[in-house]
């Protein structure tokens, strides 16, 4: 695979988390954070 080099002007970093289940008032108990590279320029260079 070839290696893509990204120059982005706005670059971000996505901060996302999971939950097993949904239940109505009881306490959402999350997975531990990723982090991963994210804005207009990374994403569509990754599409």
């Amino acid at each position: 695979m070839k290696r893509i080099i990204t120059v982005a002007l706005n670059p971000a970093i996505d901060k996302s988390a999971s939950v097993a289940h949904v239940v109505a008032e009881h306490k959402l108990y999350c997975t531990p954070p990723r982090f991963e590279p994210g804005g207009g320029g990374v994403n569509v260079s990754r599409a």
